[in-house]
């Protein structure tokens, strides 16, 4: 299956330093493993960041000039105005350029979406050779703490694309607000939450405790979310054994 691998991004003048460190890290985890994950391509989809100077091998694209053809496997695609997160609930920056992932697919006739979010990161073979191998439906994993499935790391495949336009179409209505202001969780319409791999969002400081305190801790992580550019491998293999460092 034609697949590419994609993540949302912005990067604030007020941090730049630790949102490009944190674009940088992902890019440089996830080039090296593309082929694992089957994939060919990957997208940084932007929310209207200021120009910031990025690796040569980055091809920069406005979103509303998708080339005919791509000239790198690596893609940043950029808005030309930042939408943001006016409130907690009202994530608009992040509605648009989630959906507009289905645009790549339509343009480019790839096969499988797979989104993982720039602080988050698969670290088992395992799970990197289950979202390899998913050829239907739109898959997602499971947050533990949060009791909700992980948005943060989906596969949409080319036989759920037809749900995906609808709620591309429904968003772009609503200006990039979900409907009552429900939450990525709650509203996208999963075929699958997987929950045989082991993760959650232990960047988070009480998700991390609570992990500590009710897993074993030679526990095998699967993947970790919302790790900031300051957090070291150390910092959760304390307790945690992975395939992969990050």
């Amino acid at each position: 299956m034609k697949t590419f691998l994609f993540c949302t991004c912005y990067m604030d003048n007020n941090d730049i330093h630790n949102n490009k460190t944190r674009i940088n890290r992902w890019i440089e985890y996830y080039k090296e493993k593309m082929k694992l994950f089957g994939a060919d391509y990957l997208f940084l989809i932007d929310d209207g960041s200021p120009l910031v100077d990025l690796s040569p091998y980055i091809d920069v694209i406005d979103s509303d000039k998708l080339p005919e053809f791509l000239i790198s496997n690596i893609n940043f695609v950029r808005f030309k105005d930042n939408l943001g997160r006016p409130t907690w609930e009202d994530y608009q920056g992040w509605w648009r350029s989630f959906v507009f992932s289905l645009n790549i697919a339509e343009n480019y006739g790839f096969d499988k979406i797979i989104h993982i979010e720039s602080d988050f990161y698969v670290l088992s073979k395992s799970m990197i050779e289950y979202m390899k191998l998913l050829k239907f439906g739109w898959v997602t994993f499971y947050s533990e703490y949060h009791n909700f499935p992980e948005t943060a790391i989906q596969i949409i495949c080319k036989d759920s694309y037809f749900k995906f336009k609808e709620i591309q179409t429904n968003i772009r209505n609503n200006n990039y607000r979900t409907e009552n202001r429900i939450s990525a969780e709650l509203f996208l319409p999963f075929t699958t939450i997987e929950r045989k791999f082991n993760g959650d969002r232990l960047g988070q400081p009480e998700v991390f405790d609570f992990w500590l305190k009710t897993k074993k801790n030679n526990q095998k992580l699967d993947y970790i979310g919302q790790v900031h550019p300051y957090h070291k491998s150390e910092y959760y293999k304390m307790f945690f054994e992975s395939d992969y460092n990050i």
